[in-house]
């Protein structure tokens, strides 16, 4: 345990140079979505750990939110590309298992939600899903390589680093769409549902 902490803090000193300086700096407001935690019993950890672990980096404000990897926090590092490594670093660390993580600071998660069509998430209807895409891979990228939508049943659109999925759901298993999770492209992507999507929003604001 004690070798574990500290290897956390040594991967802390990445998110923390910006203190180095002795200046004051306003934290931002961040939140990660971790891909595939708590998900057919892999990596499983609970709320308590998941915030200590974070902590331990030396974020303040952790919160999380429900079971599927949410993760909202404040640093004073401003380089995404820098605390997307060292969380997923920790991590996988920790549970012993690759982690990847989605790392988006408040203002561009407000503009990937803000990208969603009219309709996204407002027809009872349909089911409504946005997958955000790991450091690397863009949404053009993720679509280029899956099925053309049935646009009769389904809609895809994309935004920045994520695609909004809308299907009906009296048709969803004949949707092209739901041979998602069996191609390649799937493992670089984390899928969130369109009330996790909002609520997320609503609590980054809080932040």
């Amino acid at each position: 345990m004690l070798d574990r902490r500290r290897r956390l803090k040594s991967l802390a000193v990445l998110v923390s140079v910006a203190n180095d300086t002795g200046m004051p700096k306003t934290a931002t407001p961040f939140l990660a979505l971790l891909r595939g935690l708590n998900v057919g019993g892999q990596n499983v950890i609970g709320r308590d750990d998941l915030i200590r672990c974070f902590e331990d980096l030396g974020f303040d404000g952790v919160r999380t939110y429900i079971q599927s990897g949410n993760v909202l926090f404040r640093s004073n590092e401003s380089r995404v590309a820098a605390l997307t490594r060292t969380i997923e670093a920790a991590l996988s660390e920790r549970l012993s298992n690759q982690v990847r993580a989605v790392v988006l600071a408040r203002a561009r998660y407000r503009a990937a939600v803000a990208a969603a069509p009219d309709d996204w998430g407002r027809d009872d209807d349909r089911k409504h899903n946005a997958a955000f895409t790991l450091r690397g891979v863009t949404p053009r990228r993720v679509i280029t390589q899956l099925p053309v939508p049935r646009e009769d049943i389904e809609t895809v659109a994309a935004g920045p680093g994520v695609i909004f999925w809308s299907v009906s759901k009296q048709h969803q298993n004949r949707t092209t769409w739901m041979k998602l999770a069996a191609a390649p492209i799937y493992q670089q992507l984390t899928v969130r549902n369109h009330r996790t999507v909002l609520r997320l929003r609503e609590l980054l604001e809080e932040l």
